[in-house]
């Protein structure tokens, strides 16, 4: 028999959601990397707290959204849908999920203010522009995941913001170059579309102006393709002191997986094969600048 104990700690571990944690944690990295491509210096202290900053801020964002979202959530999953589903399957209530939501705010403007005293004074911004950043998404008034606009928001978040605290903590420049935060932004908007394609009916439903419901299937199926290949494009121009060959590779082999997601019929399949060309393509630009190849 299962003690309630252990039943508790599942639903918070499936509340929390660990596997959409790449979300947050790849931008840090990049933006790690990207400092360690140009200084050839890498602080471990930095990059531990930039892995447990986002780690609050991971949290504060799956907490936040099950919340803002605990009415229209029908329950129904993919391998790509948003939420947790605790709320709506009754393992956890909204006001416990609220709580945690607030708990881990608070956690990360505290945390961002210890690091501002221990060297990186912009660290406090960085946590108010990412509850800034949720808010505007997910709850009242603006709730632009819900208007409409999204996927920019979701672009400025884990393209620009993320990156850029990654390359922060290892440099103490305030912002990552525009050769990360360009391509990553473009990336960022792209995953949005991404897995908001196999949710298009409830989404249109709940009415939740995603841009597959704003657009149509085809046209955001189109619209994902042509942003990461135009984002593998920027990235094989752009990014510094990596030669042709590394540059090509990088390019070109996530366009495999994106023409196997062009040429599938459905749209969860094609969100999963334009999804592993993003994520091939991130993987590879970081090797690229890690190796120094």
């Amino acid at each position: 028999m299962v003690s309630s104990e252990v039943t508790g700690m599942k639903s918070w571990i499936q509340a929390a959601r660990p596997l959409a944690h790449v979300n947050i944690v790849i931008p840090i990295l990049l933006g790690q990397v990207a400092a360690w491509h140009v200084t050839g210096r890498l602080s471990w202290l930095w990059l531990a707290a930039s892995l447990t900053w986002g780690a609050l801020d991971h949290l504060f964002v799956v907490f936040s959204n099950d919340f803002a979202d605990r009415e229209a959530d029908t329950g129904a999953r993919t391998a790509l849908s948003g939420g947790s589903g605790v709320i709506p399957e009754g393992k956890l209530t909204p006001f416990q999920v609220e709580r945690a939501a607030q708990f881990a705010a608070l956690s990360l403007l505290l945390l961002s203010c210890a690091l501002a005293f221990a060297g990186r004074a912009w660290t406090p911004f960085y946590g108010l522009a990412a509850l800034l950043l949720m808010w505007l998404y997910s709850f009242h008034p603006v709730r632009l995941s819900y208007r409409g606009g999204g996927e920019l928001l979701q672009g400025i978040g884990v393209g620009i913001g993320l990156p850029s605290l990654g390359y922060y903590f290892q440099t103490g420049a305030p912002f990552a170059p525009g050769w990360v935060i360009w391509p990553a932004m473009l990336l960022g908007v792209c995953s949005n579309v991404l897995t908001a394609l196999p949710d298009v009916g409830d989404d249109a439903r709940a009415g939740k102006r995603t841009w597959p419901v704003r657009h149509g299937v085809a046209s955001a199926r189109r619209f994902a393709s042509a942003g990461i290949a135009f984002a593998a494009f920027a990235v094989f121009w752009w990014t510094p002191s990596v030669s042709m060959t590394a540059r090509a590779v990088m390019s070109i082999a996530p366009l495999i997986p994106l023409l196997a997601g062009a040429r599938a019929a459905d749209p969860l399949r094609a969100a999963v094969w334009s999804s592993a060309a993003l994520n091939l393509l991130i993987a590879l630009w970081m090797l690229a600048m890690l190796l120094g190849l």
